[in-house]
C-alpha cells in the first residue's frame, strides 16, 4: 500500500520549485540539521537517539523512534509534515493508527494560532520545527549538491540531446549550464554568510567539503559544535571532534587518505597554523582576477591569469599546506571562490570555470568525454565543464 506525499512550492533562484515531504523525511532520517538546538513547542530539549524506521507505507512516517524529551526517554512513532495544521488536514487526530506518535516534525515554524497536535486518544504530541535548524535553504537541500541524497535519476537523455548539436553549440550550451551552477553556489554561499557570519561560513564550508559526500553531515555537526573561535581557543583533539559527529561517520569505500579522522586531523593542523584563515582568504581574494570566461581556451586563460601561481598562493597562505591535490581544487571551486564572490560581490566566474576540476565523479568524466568538447592545448578539462555536466544531469 502506498501513501500520497504532500508537495509544496517554493521560490528559488531560477523561479518556483516543488518539494515533496519525502525530502523533509530524509532530512529527519539523516539528521541533516543542527540537532543540538532541537526543542519542542514548550522549549523542552529533544534528543534523537534513534529517528525511527522509515515507513514508506500507510501510517506514521517513522516507526519505533527513541527520543529523550526534557530528560525523559520516550519511544514511539514520528510523523513528518510541512506545516502544523497538516495533522488535522490529513485526519490523523481521528486515526488510531497515529496514537503511538510521540513527535510531530515540521518544516515550517510552530504557530500558537494553530490547534494543538492531538492523537485520537486525546494526548497532545510535542512538535518541533526544522526550518531554523537547517544548514541550507530548502532549495539547496533539494539540489544535487545537497546533504540529502538526490531522489532524481541521472538524466542521460539530456546528454544524448546535446549530441545533436554541433561542437561549438555544445560548448556554449554546457557553459550556460555551468554558469547556472556558479550562480547557485554564490547564492547559497551568500545565504550561509548571512546566517553564520563570514568566519563560520568559511569554517563550515571547509569541513563539509573535507567530508566528501559520505561524511558531510557529521562534518557539519563538528562545525556546529566547534566554531572556528572555539577551535582557536581550545584546539580540540581529533577524538573530541569525532565524538561530536554523533557516530554518523562512514569509511565505506573511502581510500585511507580520505578517512574522516585523517581529514579532521588535517583541519586541526590547518587551524593551528592559520587560526584566522578566513581573513587571509579575504585578502587573497581581493587580488584574484575577475571576469567571465570569454572563450574555451582554458590553457591560455590559465597562463594569462597565473592560475598555477594563485593555486600555490591559496595552498600556502590560506590552507597552510594542509590540503593538496584534487581535494584542494574541490575546496577552492565548491567553497572558497563562491564564498569570496558572495562576500565581495566580485565576478570570479571565469577563474572558477577554468580552474582545475577537482574530485569529479567518474560518471561525469564519462559524459564529458562523450560530448567531445575538449581539444588538446585549448579546451582542456576544467571545473566549468564538470559543473555543466552536473547541472545538465540535475
Amino acid at each position: 500500500m502506498s501513501v500520497t506525499l504532500g508537495v509544496e512550492e517554493f521560490q528559488g533562484l531560477y523561479g518556483p520549485f516543488q518539494v515533496s515531504e519525502l525530502l523533509i523525511q530524509k532530512v529527519w532520517l539523516r539528521g541533516a540539521f543542527d540537532v543540538s538546538r532541537l526543542t519542542d513547542q514548550w522549549g523542552h530539549r529533544v534528543e534523537v537517539v534513534f529517528p525511527g524506521r522509515w515507513n514508506r507505507l500507510a501510517g506514521p512516517d517513522f516507526k519505533d523512534a527513541i527520543l529523550i524529551i526534557d530528560g525523559q526517554r520516550v519511544e514511539g512513532d514520528v510523523e513528518v509534515h510541512f506545516a502544523q495544521n497538516d495533522w488535522i488536514a490529513h485526519g490523523h487526530h481521528q486515526d488510531p493508527e497515529f496514537s503511538r506518535v510521540v513527535l510531530h516534525v515540521l518544516y515550517h515554524p510552530l504557530s500558537k494560532a494553530v490547534r494543538a497536535t492531538m492523537t485520537a486518544s486525546g494526548v497532545e504530541v510535542p512538535s518541533v520545527s526544522l526550518m531554523p535548524l537547517l544548514w541550507y535553504d530548502l532549495e539547496e537541500y533539494a539540489s544535487e549538491d545537497s546533504i540529502v541524497e538526490s531522489t532524481r535519476t541521472e538524466n542521460e537523455e539530456a546528454i544524448e540531446a546535446f549530441l545533436e548539436l554541433g561542437i561549438e553549440e555544445r560548448r556554449q550550451a554546457l557553459a550556460r549550464k555551468a554558469l547556472e551552477r556558479w550562480e547557485l553556489k554564490v547564492h547559497f554561499s551568500r545565504r550561509r554568510i548571512e546566517r553564520c557570519g563570514w568566519e563560520d561560513a568559511c569554517h563550515l564550508a571547509a569541513l563539509e567539503i573535507l567530508g566528501y559526500a559520505a561524511n558531510r553531515i557529521p562534518m557539519l555537526r563538528v562545525g556546529s559544535t566547534f566554531s572556528l573561535a572555539r577551535f582557536r581557543s581550545e584546539i580540540p583533539s581529533v577524538e573530541q571532534l569525532w565524538e561530536s559527529g554523533d557516530a554518523r561517520w562512514t569509511t565505506l569505500g573511502a581510500r585511507p587518505a580520505n578517512y574522516p579522522k585523517r581529514r579532521l586531523s588535517q583541519y586541526v593542523e590547518w587551524v593551528k597554523l592559520g587560526p584566522y584563515w578566513p581573513s587571509v582568504l579575504q585578502k587573497v581574494g581581493s587580488r584574484l582576477p575577475v571576469g567571465l570566461a570569454s572563450d574555451w581556451e582554458t590553457a591560455a586563460f590559465r597562463k594569462t591569469n597565473g592560475v598555477a601561481d594563485w593555486r600555490e598562493c591559496i595552498s600556502s597562505e590560506v590552507v597552510s599546506g594542509q590540503i593538496c591535490g584534487s581535494k584542494l581544487d574541490t575546496l577552492i571551486c565548491d567553497g572558497l571562490l563562491p564564498l569570496l564572490a558572495a562576500r565581495e560581490s566580485r565576478d570570479l566566474s571565469g577563474l572558477w570555470f577554468h580552474w582545475l576540476p577537482g574530485n569529479a565523479p567518474e560518471s561525469v568524466q564519462k559524459s564529458l568525454k562523450s560530448l567531445q568538447i575538449l581539444a588538446p592545448r585549448k579546451s582542456l578539462g576544467c571545473n566549468g565543464w564538470v559543473q555543466g555536466i552536473l547541472r545538465l544531469r540535475a
